[in-house]
């Protein structure tokens, strides 16, 4: 390396000033768009000679893909900034404006309910689950008892009505008030008894039941006219159902639960073979078409360069700061001892 004092007033500092000098006119105005299109040419250029499996290995992949999925630590200003956009996601005055139907086309909702419809295995499923379940059984058989306690209470006040009822009802009151109280626990052990055999037939009849009405147009037409009623309602009035204090604490639960989740041998298996699909896929494919399959195209990466870098490099030039950095990526080479041996 050439010494500071040797290096001050050389032919090698008065080439690194051209260098740096070059460099900077190469960014200024049309000049800028110029360089991005020309180096950008080079390197798709070279792209279309390289295929993926050339210049990365699936198991590099997969562990970047492991390493930002699952062990990044996340730091805390994250989840805060998470639940601020969230907040003002939620808040936002376009829920106001706009439909479910502008949403969710009415075309695209009928081919989702046929989807839907026709997922037979997935429908079973769901129907036998829900009407196997105990709380199900157990409110099928409330509703029975309580039917049945009602329809004997109503069936007390028409006898009321009829002559002589009233006093009919009266004695039948008395033989019962006078009877043992082991009858009264015996008579409703055995209506609890026929409720309970009457509910597990009922639920076997309404599961075929539901089977059928799945499968009928009556239900399709069903769902269809619900969503004509509603499809013309905003986005915030669906919103409002669940409130910014719901939606806060939903985020915590499913913030940790994705932290808890990231961590499992699950998460981590799925993530690598994911990527182990798309390298098998895209193995021998080059770069350049890789980025075709993909959708990402020259005029893009133009565009978005042209949109970015005019303005960073504004910025750098107004805080004094662009010429240094140019300075420091030349600098070492035009220092260096080979400089020195070529310019004697």
């Amino acid at each position: 390396m050439t010494g500071a004092d040797e290096f001050a007033g050389s032919k090698a500092q008065a080439l690194l000033d051209a260098h740096v000098a070059w460099v900077l006119q190469g960014l200024r105005g049309e000049r800028l768009r110029t360089a991005l299109e020309t180096r950008l040419d080079w390197i798709l250029h070279d792209a279309a000679r390289l295929r993926l499996g050339d210049v990365i290995s699936v198991e590099s992949v997969q562990q970047t893909a492991v390493d930002y999925a699952v062990d990044m630590k996340i730091g805390g200003a994250i989840p805060a900034l998470v639940g601020d956009i969230a907040v003002a996601i939620h808040e936002h005055p376009i829920h106001d404006q706009t439909t479910l139907q502008e949403l969710v086309p009415d075309h695209e909702f009928e081919e989702l309910l046929d989807k839907l419809l026709e997922m037979q295995q997935l429908r079973e499923q769901i129907i036998h689950q829900s009407v196997s379940n105990p709380v199900f059984a157990n409110l099928a058989a409330q509703l029975l008892y309580s039917g049945l306690r009602g329809y004997v209470a109503q069936g007390r006040r028409l006898a009321a009505r009829v002559p002589g009822g009233r006093a009919a009802i009266k004695l039948g009151r008395a033989v019962i008030e006078r009877a043992p109280p082991q009858i009264g626990s015996a008579l409703d052990r055995g209506i609890r008894r026929y409720v309970q055999h009457n509910t597990k037939v009922q639920i076997q009849a309404s599961q075929a039941f539901l089977h059928d009405a799945f499968e009928s147009e009556e239900l399709r037409r069903a769902v269809l006219d619900f969503w004509d009623d509603h499809k013309h309602r905003s986005v915030a009035r669906v919103r409002d159902i669940a409130g910014q204090l719901d939606i806060d604490e939903l985020f915590v639960i499913g913030y940790e639960y994705w932290q808890h989740l990231r961590r499992t041998p699950f998460y981590r298996q799925l993530i690598e073979s994911g990527v182990e699909v798309f390298f098998d896929t895209y193995r021998d494919t080059t770069l350049t078409k890789l980025l075709d399959e993909i959708g990402v195209t020259r005029d893009m990466m133009i565009r978005d360069g042209m949109r970015f870098l005019p303005q960073v490099v504004d910025a750098l030039q107004a805080r004094g700061m662009l010429e240094p950095a140019i300075r420091r990526q030349f600098e070492d080479f035009y220092r260096s001892e080979a400089v020195a041996a070529i310019l004697q």
